[in-house]
């Protein structure tokens, strides 16, 4: 596997990093969750645009995002809008969820650009070169709440993000049974063997917590934590997460 380097920090090397998402319906509840990261370990921040109240005002957005860059400028940010078909807060167009990405690679406030593989594919497409155009990573993913897919699928979705040009796959998914853990952790490990670039896997819920905290075994490179607000099911407090992981580690 190559590790994707942006600032300071090796994705896909040594111990898994923590990604803590911010989770805001406000200028001001941004800054409250800015402060609370000060307080926070954590190596990647994930700034959640479609929790925000004017989620559909990308200007508003776009500002939103500034103010995460000026208070963090060494750390690496992932911009995601999460569409409600694969979870997300704001129901919104697929021509709006493009522009969007679009209008944040151009600005250059993000190191990397959450995009959903199960958007319109030729959107998808040319997202992904415009990302790599502006020198910005693609972090292409797919979410389950609902269950969790066979293990063909999930290989077969990692192995797509890689050959579409993804410069991280990602994919999180909804348990029903400890062997539906065990099959994402398989799929982490196998596609972990045959492609170039860092994935990150994670099987939601309590069920799936072992997946968040054991996960790098297997081949994940990332894992979410929580710094107040969650943005999925089973996150578990970053400060914690960084003490289990330097065991495990």
């Amino acid at each position: 596997m190559k590790p994707v380097i942006i600032k300071n920090i090796e994705i896909g090397k040594d111990l898994p990093k923590i990604a803590v998402p911010l989770v805001a319906a406000n200028t001001q509840e941004l800054e409250q969750a800015l402060r609370v990261l000060k307080e926070t370990a954590f190596d990647i921040i994930e700034f959640r645009a479609d929790f925000f109240q004017a989620a559909l005002d990308a200007d508003f957005i776009a500002e939103q995002l500034s103010i995460v860059r000026q208070a963090f400028p060494d750390k690496p940010l992932l911009f995601t809008f999460r569409r409600v078909q694969e979870g997300g807060n704001t129901p919104c167009s697929e021509d709006y969820y493009f522009e969007l990405l679009e209008k944040v690679i151009r600005s250059k406030q993000a190191d990397m650009i959450d995009i959903e593989l199960f958007a319109e594919e030729g959107g998808v497409k040319q997202t992904i070169a415009l990302a790599h155009e502006y020198q910005t990573a693609a972090l292409l993913c797919n979410h389950d709440f609902q269950a969790t897919p066979s293990l063909a699928d999930i290989t077969g979705r990692l192995k797509t993000m890689a050959e579409w040009g993804a410069d991280i796959c990602k994919i999180a998914v909804m348990p029903q049974s400890p062997q539906d853990v065990l099959t994402l952790l398989q799929a982490t490990y196998d596609v972990s063997q045959s492609i170039n670039c860092p994935i990150i896997t994670m099987s939601m819920n309590k069920i799936g917590a072992i997946s968040r905290l054991a996960g790098s075994a297997f081949g994940s490179a990332v894992t979410f934590g929580a710094a107040g607000k969650t943005s999925a099911p089973g996150q578990i407090d970053a400060n914690e997460l960084r003490k289990i992981l330097a065991i495990l580690g």
